[in-house]
């Protein structure tokens, strides 16, 4: 079958026989996808999302329900109290800082302790 793009025949049956004895995790992974697509479909429905939630905004973010509603919704989706989701974190680090800003007055000290584990 995938000889023209020169994988032997031994290869392609041992891809044939590792997916075959995987054919059970592939189907716990399916039924997690559509759990969780069905959690979000159902905060979708329950927070009213329509077309107006996605009209661009002035950037200001006053009276914007759109954000205010999307942070409603993951919240439900992700059972917490609240959400705060904004395009504008970069990455993990960049919304720890702002929290740690939100946080932490000028002069504060924040004590990190870990611990060494061997």
């Amino acid at each position: 079958m995938y000889k023209e793009f020169g994988i032997s025949e031994k290869i392609e049956n041992l891809a044939m026989e590792a997916e075959k004895n995987l054919t059970e995790e592939f189907a716990k992974i399916d039924l997690a996808c559509t759990k969780n697509s069905l959690r979000v479909l159902k905060a979708f429905q329950k927070n009213r999302i329509s077309d107006v939630h996605f009209n661009q905004t002035t950037g200001y973010g006053y009276d914007d329900i759109g954000r205010d509603t999307i942070e409603k919704v993951f919240a439900d989706i992700l059972k917490a109290e609240d959400a705060l989701v904004r395009t504008q974190f970069i990455s993990g680090t960049h919304a720890i800082t702002v929290a740690l800003f939100a946080c932490l007055r000028p002069g504060d000290c924040m004590l990190s302790i870990c611990r060494k584990t061997i």
